[in-house]
């Protein structure tokens, strides 16, 4: 019982972001759990149907998507694609359901950008070799080297910042409208303003910043691979 009071005392403790995320983290394992059941039973010679015809065609076109940037090593990195757009598409339109928007917690998506650091390294690291990649920090000249170090230092924090800002912004900008309406006396008028708004800051600006984060994600992993390992066989 001290234990299960320290686990609420602690839950309790956290910011309203960090509460949104482990929500959505707990929704998403549920969703795929549910999926993963029903995949078992499903017969292959049927059309799906239900949660499992939309998740049929939601990895579908992420694959293709995946393809068409990455080229041939797709398949390793898709998994990984698949998971950071759910998650931060739903962190982004998660105000639309009375949440406070994870992605609007710069902790939070600068760990999504160190994530998608760590991936970038290691298909550098797997596809290159360890020597083979290291070399290329002191290309063009070894005098590079600093200057290419700290490029590689403010991925994380570029990709995360942009995110959070973005986002953060239109959180802000919803506050301020509520603000003024509830001030100027015609609150009354939230239900025919907001939902505009909320079309365009959460849904519009949200899948637009996962777009935006995921095509950089796949366009820096593949920066670090050889060419022959990118391009399409004819």
């Amino acid at each position: 019982m001290n234990h299960l009071n320290t686990v609420l005392d602690f839950y309790i403790g956290l910011s309203p972001n960090i509460k949104s995320s482990l929500f959505i983290t707990f929704l998403l394992i549920v969703v795929v759990l549910i999926v993963n059941h029903k995949l078992k039973d499903h017969d292959a010679t049927k059309t799906p149907k239900g949660i499992v015809l939309i998740f049929e065609i939601l990895i579908d076109g992420m694959n293709k998507f995946t393809e068409d940037i990455m080229g041939k090593t797709w398949k390793s990195y898709a998994a990984y694609v698949l998971t950071i757009t759910l998650f931060i598409f739903l962190s982004n339109i998660s105000g639309l359901f009375g949440l406070y928007p994870p992605t609007a917690n710069v902790a939070i998506t600068v760990t999504l950008g160190i994530m998608t650091f760590a991936m970038i390294h290691y298909s550098g690291f797997q596809t290159n070799g360890v020597k083979n990649y290291l070399k290329t920090f002191i290309e063009p000249s070894p005098i590079m080297l600093p200057l290419n170090v700290v490029g590689e230092i403010v991925i994380p924090f570029s990709l995360g910042l942009r995110l959070f800002g973005n986002i953060l912004s239109g959180a802000i900008i919803m506050a301020l409208v509520y603000g003024a309406l509830e001030a100027s006396g015609i609150l009354f008028l939230a239900p025919f303003v907001a939902p505009v708004l909320h079309a365009v800051f959460d849904l519009f600006f949200g899948l637009i910043q996962t777009l935006v984060f995921v095509i950089l994600t796949m366009v820096f992993i593949s920066s670090k691979m050889p060419e022959e390992e990118i391009m399409q066989e004819e």
